[in-house]
């Protein structure tokens, strides 16, 4: 697993990218061991993600009939549902490759996608631990979190824009893979799981 300061080393270079400076590509492990490595951003990404799952596992018991059950199985399928969230777009990324032509750039994308995803799921807990620790702001922590994933929508075209060689249309199409596929299977699984509240 990589240590905080790898993790950091790449972050700069994310930050760089989405900044469209080119030299943010030699801050990342492009090899196929980095490749790799790259997955292990999503551990990094769960103490973030508790911290929403804890958010809304309270928003879930506060409408639902007393008594109702939210135990480990609870947080289990919200484990489930971000992992999905997480490898979906990458699957899709991935098998459009060659049809859309930007095979060349798939492991690329990828390796800067799964990293970009640790500071997304730290800003986007910070208004779930608002609305958690704050009740009475939940209005405002819900502004904050369409401010959160609208810069989120906007900084991952910027770095897919780099990626695949600064085209345009390629990375308004690859951002809304991004983003579009695990909103939907997010909604399903909420809804298959019983996590969404009735």
């Amino acid at each position: 697993m990589p240590g905080l300061d790898e993790v950091l080393y790449y972050l700069t270079g994310i930050w760089h990218l989405v900044r469209k400076r080119q030299e943010g590509f030699g801050w990342l492990d492009l090899s196929w061991r980095g490749l790799v490595r790259s997955f292990w951003a999503f551990v990094w990404s769960l103490p973030a993600l508790a911290v929403i799952w804890a958010s809304w596992r309270l928003y879930f018991l506060a409408r639902m009939p007393e008594g109702t059950g939210a135990g480990i199985d609870f947080v289990l399928k919200m484990f489930v549902i971000d992992a999905v969230g997480w490898m979906l777009p990458l699957a899709l990324v991935a098998v459009l490759a060659r049809p859309l032509g930007y095979a060349q750039h798939v492991a690329t994308m990828i390796i800067a996608s799964n990293w970009i995803g640790v500071p997304f799921a730290y800003a986007t807990a910070i208004p779930f631990a608002i609305s958690l620790v704050i009740p009475s702001l939940s209005a405002f922590s819900g502004l904050l979190l369409y401010a959160v994933f609208g810069a989120s929508i906007a900084l991952q075209y910027r770095l897919l824009w780099m990626c695949v060689g600064k085209q345009s249309l390629l990375a308004a199409t690859l951002t809304a893979l991004f983003v579009l596929p695990p909103l939907l299977a997010g909604q399903g699984l909420q809804v298959l799981f019983g996590t969404l509240p009735s």
